[in-house]
């Protein structure tokens, strides 16, 4: 009798790899290599994790989906990937896929572990000033590093454990 094959694990695509050298938003793009490091991506500065929460490793990577943006665009806010600070812009996945606990590889050598949902801050009032109360439990998820690697536009992202 043959083995049954392991279910497939989901998978997507990496849009954009998003860093702000100076904090707040929006983040730009870059065309990667980009080190996903413990501490976040290299070149990254983010304000809260680095003064709120005294570099909290389950806050080093913010990852959002590319339908959470559409979304808010399609309802007239003027959001483009990067725009709400994520690190990672994830698409062929959707919000609603991702969970704390889940483990991603992302790229080829990367690994992170969701830790947790981004709550709002009153910088994505930029974009309207009722963005805060609509983004939240649709703003990201942070991410803890559990493997160091690069990461750029193209790559895939591969979930490991649901």
């Amino acid at each position: 009798m043959a083995a049954e094959a392991p279910p497939l694990a989901l998978l997507g695509r990496i849009l954009q790899v998003n860093v702000s050298a100076e904090g707040g938003l929006p983040k730009r793009a870059v065309p990667g290599p980009v080190w996903v490091r413990r501490s976040g991506l290299e070149g990254d500065l983010n304000r809260y994790r680095t003064e709120r929460l005294a570099g909290d490793p389950d806050s080093a990577v913010l990852l959002l989906t590319r339908d959470v943006i559409e979304g808010y665009a399609r309802e007239g806010y003027p959001i483009r990937p990067g725009s709400l600070g994520e690190n990672v812009t994830l698409e062929d996945v959707t919000y609603e896929a991702l969970a704390p606990g889940q483990r991603w590889r992302l790229g080829p050598r990367a690994v992170v572990q969701l830790s947790r949902p981004c709550t709002p801050c009153s910088e994505v009032e930029v974009y309207g000033k009722d963005l805060v109360a609509r983004a939240r439990g649709r703003r990201g998820f942070y991410a803890r590093v559990l493997e160091e690697g690069p990461l750029s536009p193209g790559d895939t992202a591969y979930l490991l454990s649901p």
